[in-house]
């Protein structure tokens, strides 16, 4: 029996295909339909309860023998956890190990709202060797918005050899519009589903039974193709002595097909077996031991073997080992027939279901049937003492429904629940109810000093203030620092006890735009209150992860000191990869790229972040790949490698309107960097503006000045100085403040000019002193000069004499083409004819040492000429 059930939560029958009922009929034409869906990415099917849906797909599959992954949905699914890790376990049966791939991901609701974990399901599934079939059965059940989205986002990118079957009572409402368009979906609905007149014939031959050609059609008239009808008739007619007496099994019928379950079926049945499926279909799933356990009797096994003969209502999930379930509509016709006839005995049973699962070890299960049965107390109990692993895990969603169906007097009063509720709310960025939380940990830990033991009282204090550490990493605030020495101190008895390390960087690829990434400012401020910090974290774990260098060693980097940087950056690296954090490795490898970069070694950046891919390997984080991977994009569009860029764009899985996240926002602004190196103007401006309030929203700074540089560049590949103007004089307020240098190098000499520009042209801010802000882009200005080629310098002043040099009429011309007028256009303005414009013109290509309009734009904008 134990085979049934999972230690991690998840029951093993609803990703097993279910059994085929012996008696199942082919239908050909059906079969013709449901072959169709190997040539589109979706099929739906949509019926009613009872037509047959789940058996028909069986009957096809059967037949078929394609590689095919089942999933069985109940409403628990809901959780976009256990919803997802359910779906890796079942596509476990196509390609090995996917789910051990992406199970890290669920434990970061970052990570999971961006997608990582169907990034990473798609890239694995890629890999299957033919084509397969996942087939998601009931999934009516499942409401939660975020589970639907995510299933849209699946079939947008889904592998070619993946062909999806939904199984549902009613149309989901999946994003797929697009695809119908594209004819990749195959609908299949109730009318497909009904029993025809020779189906009908040939399901009663099979049981025993043959029917004259009027008894079909008086069949075939009262069920209307239904197959639970159909089966509920066969039942009936196997009460009937003759067993062929059809008009007196349908003038004793009700057109309710309940009714007719209970007025027909099991009214015959004999008392035991009647009782025994009323007192087990509280059940998801069922077996001798557990059915013995809640039904108080020994009969489990002959019970089940009895009402699984020629019965269509109980579903084999594994024969040999006699686990079943019930049919949903019959499953949820026991039930009504239950709380009809035994409502007080309801309650009691679910305590007998909890009991047996608690002793087994499956802790999910057992709350469950404890909340159903209303042993609050007992469901705390187990709460409370399974919560870390369950947090671990992420399944906040089902956490919480938990929480929220116990009594007000138990939530308030328990401590670990506030601590659930302050980290969930910090954690999906709900700041006020965190902390409105954390101040429920605070008056509980208050009210419990002198009831609990000096042990216990130590660890709520020491994980109240690591609560709020994390919530104030979460907002932003330099503050959560001295919060986490504060825990440490704290905790000198050692009695909170923490895992090896905290990965403080789920998925950041430069130190600075992670949770405690304001560390960095601290470090700038006051060296020795840094390395406090990080002894004091120090304390409360065995292994270094490698942030304490990779700190220093990123605040180096940015503020232009490279030689201090390097030493700083390679200790990280080799902390890191000791302690397998890939939070550390990335940015610290990242950094060394950058460097290189720097000092004119393209092919020794891009080495670095190969070697950076092969050391992820062991870590088994593969969405850190994502972000390398446009890292290197970004490499390329500064080494003019657009194969390369092209490659990227093609499998990055991002569009315009990719929903922002912490976890994706780097790869959207790489992606806005290939946008405008392509002329998509309009498009990066889009996502720039929306990247822009996202990092508004979540005070990510280092993120906002490269966002507010991009819109300046944009801006002046416009001819907007104006707006440039106005875009890098806020980015320059952030910039100055935080003390950032490389944020403005490294985007190159275009920064340059749109420095020179502000220096020249600037106006009085309207936040900082104009004279702080012209002398800081000034000192830009100059460092940046200070690292440019002598001969670019030469080369950008030749060309400002070239232009120097030009006619009036000349630069007249020049002003006009910059803003993108054609020749009549010119003609119109200034009044000169078409061939005076084009001698003008090529006089301009001549002076500039240039062939084209294009060319002479690029440098004309190079050189910054004032407008």
């Amino acid at each position: 029996m134990l085979e049934a059930f999972s230690n991690t939560g998840l029951t093993k029958t609803k990703y097993y295909r279910p059994g085929i009922n012996k008696n199942l009929i082919s239908r050909q034409d059906l079969h013709q339909k449901l072959n169709n869906s190997l040539n589109c990415k979706y099929t739906l099917i949509t019926a009613p309860a009872g037509y047959g849906k789940t058996s028909a797909v069986l009957g096809w599959l059967e037949t078929g023998g394609w590689p095919a992954a089942w999933l069985s949905l109940d409403s628990h699914d809901n959780d976009p956890v256990v919803f997802w890790r359910y779906v890796c376990t079942a596509l476990g049966e196509i390609v090995k190990d996917i789910s051990k791939d992406v199970d890290y991901v669920f434990s970061s609701q970052e990570l999971l709202k961006a997608h990582i974990h169907i990034n990473i399901m798609i890239d694995r599934l890629s890999e299957a060797p033919s084509d397969f079939l996942f087939v998601l059965d009931d999934l009516h059940l499942v409401v939660e918005p975020f589970i639907i989205e995510g299933l849209s986002y699946l079939i947008d990118y889904l592998p070619a050899q993946m062909h999806l079957i939904m199984i549902s009572r009613a149309e989901p409402g999946l994003e797929i519009a697009k695809h119908k368009v594209k004819w990749q979906i195959l609908q299949i609905e109730e009318e497909d589903l009904r029993f025809q007149n020779e189906d009908i014939f040939h399901f009663y031959q099979a049981r025993g039974f043959t029917l004259e050609r009027e008894d079909v059609k008086k069949i075939e008239n009262y069920s209307e193709g239904w197959a639970a009808v159909l089966v509920a008739i066969a039942m009936s007619m196997e009460k009937e002595a003759a067993g062929h007496n059809t008009y007196k099994v349908l003038s004793h019928a009700s057109r309710d097909i309940r009714q007719y379950l209970k007025d027909e079926v099991i009214s015959t049945w004999p008392e035991e077996k009647r009782t025994f499926a009323m007192k087990t279909c509280i059940l998801g799933t069922l077996s001798e031991s557990l059915c013995d356990a809640v039904t108080g009797d020994n009969n489990g096994r002959r019970m089940l073997e009895e009402i699984n003969k020629g019965n269509g209502f109980l579903i084999a999930l594994d024969e040999q080992r006699q686990e079943y379930r019930y049919h949903q509509l019959f499953k949820s016709f026991l039930y009504e027939l239950l709380m009809e006839t035994a409502p007080l005995e309801v309650a009691s049973l679910h305590t007998r279901a909890a009991i047996w699962f608690r002793e087994h070890g499956f802790i999910e299960n057992a709350i469950e049937h404890f909340l159903a049965g209303g042993s609050n107390r007992k469901a705390l109990e187990l709460i409370e003492y399974h919560v870390d692993d369950i947090i671990d895990r992420n399944e906040f969603g089902t956490l919480l429904s938990w929480i929220d169906n116990l009594p007000e007097e138990y939530r308030s009063k328990s401590f670990k629940i506030a601590c659930i509720y302050a980290m969930y709310y910090a954690e999906t960025d709900r700041y006020d109810l965190s902390r409105m939380w954390i101040e429920r940990m605070k008056a509980l830990i208050a009210d419990y000093e002198y009831a609990s033991s000096p042990e216990l009282n130590s660890y709520r204090r020491v994980a109240y203030s690591l609560t709020e550490a994390y919530l104030a990493a979460r907002e932003g605030k330099s503050d959560c620092l001295s919060l986490v020495m504060a825990a440490a101190e704290m905790n000198d008895n050692g009695y909170f006890k923490m895992p090896e390390f905290y990965d403080f960087n789920p998925a950041d690829i430069y130190y600075y735009r992670c949770p405690f990434g304001r560390a960095l400012r601290v470090y700038g401020e006051n060296l020795v209150q840094y390395g406090n910090m990080a002894d004091h974290y120090r304390s409360m774990i065995s292994k270094n992860p490698g942030y304490k260098q990779l700190g220093p060693g990123e605040y180096f980097y940015e503020t232009n000191r490279l030689e201090k940087a390097l030493p700083c950056l390679l200790e990280a690296l080799e902390e890191a990869q000791a302690a397998s954090c890939p939070g550390a490795l990335v940015p610290a490898m990242v950094d060394i790229a950058r460097i290189n970069r720097v000092r004119g070694d393209m092919k020794s950046a891009l080495a670095v972040v190969d070697e950076c891919e092969i050391r992820l390997q062991s870590m088994g984080k593969p969405h850190w790949n994502y972000l390398l991977q446009a890292f290197r994009c970004r490499l390329n569009i500064d080494a003019g490698v657009d194969d390369k860029v092209e490659d990227w764009l093609a499998s990055c899985k991002l569009n315009t309107f990719t929903e922002i996240s912490r976890s994706r926002e780097f790869e959207l602004i790489v992606y806005a960097r290939v946008l405008m190196s392509r002329g998509r103007l309009n498009d990066a401006n889009l996502l720039l503006q929306r990247l822009l309030a996202f990092t508004g929203d979540t005070a990510r700074l280092h993120s906002k000045v490269e966002i507010l540089n991009l819109l300046a560049s944009l801006a002046y590949k416009n001819n907007n100085m104006p707006g440039a103007a106005d875009y890098l004089e806020i980015s320059l307020e952030i910039g100055m403040k935080e003390g950032y240098v490389r944020s403005y190098m490294d985007e190159g000499t275009q920064m340059a000019h749109l420095l020179r520009y502000y220096t020249t042209h600037r106006r009085k801010s309207a936040h900082e002193p104009a004279e702080a802000l012209t002398g800081y882009a000034k000192s830009l200005l100059r460092q940046m000069q200070e690292s440019l080629p002598v001969g670019l310098k030469i080369y950008n002043e030749a060309s400002i004499a070239a232009i120097e040099n030009l006619t009036e009429q000349e630069k007249k011309v020049l002003e006009l083409l910059m803003k993108a007028h054609t020749n009549k256009e010119i003609c119109e303005k200034i009044g000169i004819g078409i061939r005076t414009v084009k001698t003008h013109t090529g006089n301009i290509y001549s002076k500039l040492g240039v062939k084209n309009r294009a060319q002479c734009v690029k440098l004309v904008r190079e050189t910054q000429l004032p407008n």
